[in-house]
């Protein structure tokens, strides 16, 4: 039960993820085609004109309709599996190509790191969403030929745009896990860097990737809201026309941030129309922090429990000097003859 307790956070939290995705998976592949499109006109029970397109959120209806008659509550679920897919893999690959890229940035010194680290150390201080908003501007506007292609240099930008400030937080923790007494050791007896990174660095820092992928998801999903409210959509733009002369574009997807960011203009008007995403990006980030928690946790846990050990062990090697070899399956049996020796023969033993 107490094991069950410490994975609980993680449990909820992947539940909430996997679920959303899944019913998404679900909806788009075998419940869309029989779900019925909103009427375009509400009458009451006598019969009278009550309303039209956009309706808030009703019973029928729990996100309400929008002005183009589409139903909310479904676009969101139907967006799911893009949105968090998204933040997933580029999560996934930032921590790869940043660790990666971190193990090799923490041994370097002298000149080289002097000429890197402020360029990289820029990066912390400017929005990731300022550098990468020329790059989306020109690509929001591109033939339906070149869709995947799009998207590939897209979710590449999302990408490249915090590897650098992860490789410097990976690359400064590397730095400081090498002042350690037995990294220093095994430079002595003639160990390399290439045999340290993969012996040592590697997995001290393999505890902490679970906890960076889920950092850098929530991050991409903060992106991913800014950029829709530039209008910068993943997957391509349509327009849609909803009186002469009134066009609104919005995202092919149904992208979370493209709903938010394409119905900003709304709030006025059908302010409930960007509650729906609202609510998934609210509940979503919410899952990943229950997930970041619950590793938290495991590693504070695991690193509390070898302190105790260190301590226990310590206990053991009672009497004994620093330099002296022990052997530890013996242990028990010289501390037994210890206490059966006479203290009297011992001081005769010292003469």
């Amino acid at each position: 039960m107490t094991k069950t307790k410490k994975y609980l956070p993680i449990i909820i939290g992947s539940f909430i993820i996997l679920g959303l995705i899944t019913f998404s998976f679900i909806y788009t592949y075998f419940i869309k085609d029989t779900i019925k499109p909103a009427p375009s006109l509400l009458y009451n029970e006598e019969g009278r004109l009550i309303d039209t397109y956009g309706y808030p959120p009703s019973f029928n209806y729990l996100f309400g309709v929008d002005r183009f008659g589409r139903d909310v509550f479904w676009m969101v679920i139907d967006g799911a599996k893009y949105t968090l897919s998204i933040a997933i893999v580029v999560g996934l690959m930032r921590v790869i190509f940043g660790g990666l890229l971190g193990t090799y940035f923490g041994f370097m010194n002298g000149k080289l790191l002097k000429m890197i680290e402020p360029i990289v150390n820029a990066f912390r201080f400017v929005p990731a969403v300022i550098i990468i908003f020329p790059f989306f501007v020109l690509l929001n506007n591109v033939p339906e030929s070149a869709k995947e292609k799009t998207i590939a240099i897209q979710l590449s930008l999302l990408i490249i745009i915090s590897i650098p400030v992860l490789m410097n937080s990976i690359g400064e923790e590397v730095r400081d896990f090498l002042k350690n007494d037995f990294i220093t050791s095994s430079r002595v007896i003639g160990a390399r860097n290439g045999w340290i990174r993969r012996k040592h660095v590697i997995p001290y820092l393999r505890s902490r990737v679970l906890l960076l992928f889920v950092q850098q998801t929530i991050q991409t999903l903060f992106l991913l809201t800014q950029l829709g409210v530039f209008k910068l959509f993943i997957g391509g733009v349509k327009v849609l026309s909803l009186d002469i002369g009134i066009d609104r574009p919005m995202s092919k997807a149904n992208e979370w941030s493209a709903m938010i960011g394409a119905n900003y203009i709304e709030l006025s008007i059908d302010e409930w129309v960007i509650i729906g995403p609202s609510i998934a990006f609210i509940v979503s980030i919410f899952a990943f922090n229950l997930i970041k928690l619950g590793i938290e946790r495991i590693m504070d846990n695991q690193s509390s429990a070898k302190k105790n050990r260190n301590i226990e062990n310590e206990s053991l090697y009672t009497g004994l000097s620093d330099f002296d070899f022990v052997n530890k399956e013996k242990l028990e049996d010289i501390n037994k003859i210890k206490k059966e020796i006479p203290q009297s023969s011992g001081e005769l033993i010292t003469r």
